[in-house]
């Protein structure tokens, strides 16, 4: 067994905020900022893992040739759950468990782990399919405004805590004759016409009325040129469109994540599980009036309302497969929620479970997340496999922290209104739940709608 203990090693309220502190850091070292943008929870900026797991997942070679439909030759959450086996992170009373640990995404590719589906060709630029490392210091952004540096030492070995306050104290330094630094997205264009897409969703539509399945999530790529800064870039999103789950992270060739997520994929409390999904879209008014109308309506809308109800009972189903018996519950079937561009439809959905089932069976029972799949699961893959032609990467993943022990803590995002960054090319998918009522050319104009936060 290895014990980590996490103590706060320095403190102040002179720390400039997380998107500053993010640009301060040197470039090479891996940060990963999780990011309370809208001001509710905390933010945690953390960097230098000392530990890395990631790669590339293919078919199984013990599978059929002849099946392009094979399970993937390793589970990359059990991979995860190997590699912190054994670990207990154990944390001073009074600070929070969070931003620290085994920090990273699965991207929507792992679900062949656990589901059979069609492989596409790989994503570009050599993108992994997931990537984790164990950060052993993190700075914690407080409610009260002050800033914690947080620091695990390993029992038994060398205290290297000096070095760590030393970055710290630097970073307040930096920020006396740096302000934070913002630039613009790029133009962005669909790499998918719209006829094309449009005739995907009548595709959909028809498998639905042959009863072969009762909603898919269809997506497509925006994609445009970026020379600037991507730290930069960040630090403007988070101004101009804030949400309690954004995240910024970056690896050591210099690959980039920019998530703007509203939504919670999974959440790990010891014994207690939350998930958040969300369905319904519709743009904000001109004013406080007309938004309330809007609200109203997507409230009632009843294409809406089913959508979401379904992936509901979706998340319910999947949380029972690894819950105590009796133990899922419904707080709210569907609340619409505010965002800088649009509004949407949140449910909450919560589980009890035994956290001795460990990690790989959690994922296996719940991942890809039901949202950005359809009902059933298996069926939904397979047609937005064959649909879209491409590999997802990272978007539809999902991206957070994971804290082992006898009582784990996690948090993942659902990696949506996320935009990956590689040899100065931006890409940002955008996808629309499919029904059988769905309009072509309204799920079309959601989808550029979604799009619309990376560009103002």
């Amino acid at each position: 067994m290895t014990t980590l203990q996490v103590r706060c090693i320095a403190r102040s309220s002179q720390v400039p905020g997380p998107a500053t502190c993010l640009q301060l850091l040197p470039r090479g070292c891996e940060p990963v900022l999780l990011d309370s943008s809208g001001d509710v929870g905390f933010s945690t900026l953390a960097w230098a893992p000392d530990q890395k797991l990631g790669g590339h997942l293919q078919p199984d070679p013990a599978a059929s040739n002849d099946s392009p439909r094979s399970l993937a030759d390793s589970d990359p959450a059990q991979l995860l759950e190997q590699a912190c086996q054994g670990e207990q992170w154990i944390f001073e009373a009074g600070l929070p468990k969070a931003g620290i640990g085994w920090l990273g995404w699965f991207g929507f590719e792992c679900g062949h782990a656990y589901e059979s589906f069609p492989w596409n060709s790989a994503y570009p630029d050599g993108w992994p399919d997931f990537h984790f490392g164990r950060y052993r210091h993190a700075m914690v952004w407080m409610p009260d405004g002050e800033v914690l540096l947080l620091h695990a030492q390993v029992e038994g070995g060398v205290d290297d805590q000096a070095a760590t306050i030393q970055q710290f104290e630097n970073l307040i330094k930096a920020n006396e004759n740096r302000a934070a630094q913002s630039c613009n997205g790029p133009e962005l264009q669909p790499e998918v016409a719209g006829p094309i897409f449009k005739k995907a969703v009548e595709r959909l539509r028809h498998w639905i009325g042959e009863g072969e399945l009762y909603q898919a999530n269809l997506s497509h790529v925006l994609s445009g040129e970026f020379h600037g800064d991507a730290r930069q870039l960040y630090q403007s999103l988070r101004t101009s469109q804030p949400t309690a789950m954004s995240a910024y992270w970056e690896d050591a060739e210099g690959r980039v994540l920019l998530s703007h997520s509203p939504e919670r994929f999974l959440q790990v409390r010891g014994l207690e599980l939350l998930s958040q999904p969300i369905k319904g879209t519709a743009p904000r008014g001109q004013d406080s009036a007309e938004d309330q109308t809007i609200a109203a309506g997507l409230a009632a809308d009843e294409k809406e309302v089913a959508e979401l109800t379904m992936i509901v009972d979706m998340a319910r189903n999947d949380l029972g497969r690894v819950a105590d018996v009796g133990a899922v519950q419904v707080d709210s079937a569907g609340d619409v929620e505010a965002f800088s561009t649009l509004f949407h439809r949140t449910a909450t959905v919560r589980a009890r479970w035994q956290p001795e089932i460990g990690l790989a069976r959690l994922f296996a029972a719940t991942f890809p997340p039901a949202s950005i799949t359809g009902a059933p699961k298996v069926r939904a893959l397979n047609a937005i496999s064959e649909l879209e032609g491409r590999s997802r990467g990272p978007y539809c993943g999902c991206l957070g922290y994971w804290i082992p022990g006898d009582h784990p803590h996690g948090d993942f995002s659902v990696l949506i209104r996320t935009a990956t960054l590689s040899n100065h090319q931006l890409r940002l998918a955008v996808g629309a739940g499919i029904v059988w009522d769905s309009d072509p050319q309204r799920e079309w104009d959601e989808t550029r709608l979604k799009g619309r936060y990376l560009t103002g």
